[in-house]
């Protein structure tokens, strides 16, 4: 069933009474000029529905907003008695919890990108069936949400700094630029997969174990000086491991990321572009799939 745009669902009112009828716009394949133009036209959709999720996740629980410091520091002590006590890391020289969370930051995020904006038009399908707007606007939700989670996760960093006496560096103010970073391999995912997800729902239990993987080929816990030489091309392959390289260059002083990791930063982009342009051809048809 296609989805009614609210225009033509005004218009129709309009000739039941007798009235002129508006000019209708209706979905269907449009030029990338035009279809960021229409994303401005509802940009407002972005902020009801990011609200819309807060009040879901945080507003209507018990503990409301603690979840957002709860969850990362649960994560973060788990990590740090299994990483920091039982297996210690050799060779490290900072603090463990610090080296974590510095990882963790950029995964989570990541990880939130795609269990969540990567379902983002099958999660609101009874919006998507009934009236029409740029549904990738859906998943621009989720990545406020996702964000807003990140300045939390950034504070309670800086309290983790203050509470370990650790020096502040000057490269810090730079941490912003590698969270962008990570936003954008974890973006260009989410799209595709609420491109595909629609016509193949097989992706739905297939992305779980792909993400249960990947954290194992990502160094979010470890340091990349664990992998040997001879498998670190894996790490360069993978745009995240730069990212959390680049994040504890920033936090605490550790070596710059390799210029290796820069194909695979390019390759987001491109993946990303790609993904949007797919994503604008299928937009008019996702309400048929659900």
């Amino acid at each position: 069933m296609r989805s009614i745009n609210l225009i033509d669902l005004r218009e129709n009112m309009q000739r039941n009474e007798g009235e002129k009828p508006v000019k209708t716009v209706k979905p269907g394949n449009s030029s990338l000029v035009e279809y960021l133009a229409e994303i401005w036209k509802y940009k407002n959709l972005i902020f009801v529905f990011a609200q819309q999720e807060f009040k879901v996740q945080y507003v209507q629980t018990r503990f409301t907003w603690l979840w957002v410091i709860f969850r990362p520091l649960m994560v973060l002590g788990l990590f740090t008695f299994i990483f920091g006590k039982l297996i210690k890391i050799p060779g490290l020289s900072y603090p463990y919890p610090l080296f974590a969370f510095s990882g963790l930051i950029i995964w989570n995020n990541f990880s939130f990108m795609i269990n969540s904006a990567g379902n983002a038009v099958l999660g609101s399908q009874q919006i998507v069936k009934k009236i029409y707007f740029p549904r990738i606007i859906l998943i621009f939700s989720k990545l406020l949400v996702g964000l807003v989670e990140v300045m939390v996760s950034l504070g309670l960093m800086l309290v983790l700094i203050a509470l370990l006496h650790y020096p502040i560096h000057p490269q810090l103010l730079l941490l912003p630029c590698f969270i962008f970073l990570s936003i954008i391999p974890g973006t260009a995912i989410a799209i595709w997969m609420n491109a595909l997800t629609i016509r193949y729902r097989d992706l739905n239990h297939f992305i779980p174990v792909l993400m249960g993987f990947l954290i194992w080929l990502t160094p979010v816990f470890y340091p990349v000086t664990l992998i040997p030489a001879e498998y670190s091309f894996i790490l360069y392959l993978n745009p995240l491991s730069g990212v959390i390289q680049g994040c504890r260059w920033a936090v605490l002083g550790d070596t710059f990321p390799s210029p290796l990791f820069i194909p695979s930063f390019l390759a987001s982009f491109v993946f990303l572009l790609a993904g949007f342009l797919i994503f604008i051809r299928v937009d008019s048809e996702l309400a048929d799939y659900i």
